[in-house]
């Protein structure tokens, strides 16, 4: 990757000449090359503004999500029978004050989950703990106890905007009886998944569970491409077969209708429903009979060297490199053909070729230096020698420099060169220059007459 103080190279053709497949018929091979890295060139533009997309989105990782249920209980039956028989007198009578202290009997349902650490996971490679209602939209406890003597039967819970997530939830009601409660947990997603409710779609598109709409579609689409639905004469109808005539019920759909479908075959994904019975007997602890494993997403806040782009900057470094030595070819080939076409039009014809090389390099020197008489300036000179010296020259020499001017002003090609219009700039600025010499001359011819009679 170029630093800011790298310096820009000047940049130069990668074309060949045209005629270069005369003399190098491998040269073909380099125009292929060519050919094909501009369709290669086009679709990495393509594919990084993609991979710039995608590095601005989050990614998630599917994880596993364990769920424990447990309970405690606390003051049960047999240990306040036991209590009381401590604290009884010889004739029976029970002793009111440590009556009164002994506590209700009671129990504690605990609902917990955590994240499995993925094979081969080390304390240095773990990622951050995610909390347990990190993963819940909601949840609701049914505890099925008589109404007529219990009112708070139904626990529901429900994410806040602003609530501080937590590792696990505790519910704690009075009672020496167990209880059976029935747990409904609705599962967070990062991404919208629904359920496929219609069976046959299922089948066909092999759908085990819940999945988003461009899941959905994508499998839709590689159903039709597997079985060759597409209309041959319009490849947007879809021509269903048994089982898609059977889920659609219509022989032929339009795939641009299909999202619009989606609502009638995708619903919300049912809850997690947990059935648990809290038990208060035989000990103060007891731990559900299973565990429940839940797939859920996780965002990824590092990426281990962004997955197949690890390598991108060190492509592009060799890339840099590959191409400035191509530019460095393309310049020798451009040197070795102008030094070719030299030497050849030299063998041709050396005489005429020496002649044209001094005139070019005669006309380039005098647009270096300034030298007026170039051109359109020489023909003028040549007018004003011819007028200045009409009266001592011979007929002939004055026929002969008339000839030459005339010869000047003729050629019109002569003010399309590119040199005409630099020589006018030059003869105007030498004008210029004159003619403020003669002024100052002039006034310097008046200033002494001045000075002589005033001394």
């Amino acid at each position: 990757m170029a630093t800011p103080n790298t310096k820009r190279k000047r940049l130069i053709e990668k074309s060949l000449p045209p005629k270069i497949e005369t003399y190098i018929p491998e040269s073909r091979l380099f125009m292929q090359l060519q050919a094909l890295e501009r369709k290669l060139d086009a679709k990495i533009v393509r594919k990084r503004l993609e991979v710039q997309e995608a590095l601005g989105k989050p990614v998630y990782k599917k994880r596993i999500l364990r769920i424990f249920v447990s309970n405690l209980a606390a003051n049960q039956s047999g240990s306040a029978a036991a209590a009381t028989n401590d604290e009884t007198d010889g004739e029976g009578r029970g002793i009111a004050t440590k009556l009164n202290s002994v506590e209700a009997p009671s129990w504690t349902l605990r609902i917990e989950g955590r994240l499995v650490d993925p094979p081969g996971t080390t304390w240095k490679t773990r990622s951050p703990q995610h909390k347990f209602s990190e993963f819940l939209n909601s949840m609701v406890v049914e505890l099925e106890r008589d109404p007529e003597l219990y009112s708070d039967n139904v626990v529901q819970w429900r994410r806040g905007a602003a609530e501080n997530d937590v590792d696990g939830f505790e519910i704690k009601r009075r009672g020496d009886e167990d209880v059976k409660t029935k747990l409904v947990l609705d599962i967070r997603t990062a991404t919208d998944r629904f359920k496929v409710n219609n069976p046959v779609l299922r089948e066909l598109l092999d759908i085990r569970g819940p999945i988003s709409k461009a899941g959905f579609i994508m499998k839709l689409w590689q159903y039709i491409k597997l079985n060759n639905l597409q209309d041959s004469d319009d490849p947007d109808q879809i021509r269903c077969d048994a089982g898609l005539r059977q889920a659609f019920g219509s022989p032929v759909v339009s795939f641009t209708a299909i999202p619009q479908m989606l609502h009638a075959f995708l619903t919300r994904p049912d809850p997690l429903v947990i059935e648990y019975t809290v038990r208060v007997h035989e000990g103060d602890f007891h731990m559900g009979q299973y565990a429940f494993d839940v797939e859920v997403e996780v965002e990824e806040l590092a990426r281990q060297g962004a997955g197949p782009l690890a390598s991108v900057l060190t492509r592009q470094r060799e890339l840099a490199h590959i191409q400035s030595q191509l530019t460095q070819k393309m310049q020798e080939i451009y040197n070795a053909r102008a030094k070719r076409e030299f030497l050849r039009n030299f063998a041709d014809d050396p005489v005429a070729f020496t002649h044209r090389w001094i005139d070019n390099q005669t006309k380039d020197l005098e647009v270096i230096l300034g030298d007026r008489r170039h051109g359109l300036e020489a023909a003028l000179g040549a007018i004003m020698a011819a007028d200045s010296t009409a009266q001592g020259m011979t007929g002939e020499h004055k026929q002969a420099l008339e000839s030459e001017a005339a010869k000047w002003l003729k050629e019109s090609a002569l003010y399309d060169e590119p040199w005409a219009e630099e020589a006018v700039f030059h003869y105007l600025s030498a004008k210029t220059q004159e003619r403020m010499q003669q002024l100052l001359q002039q006034q310097q011819h008046q200033q002494q007459p001045a000075s002589t009679n005033g001394a």
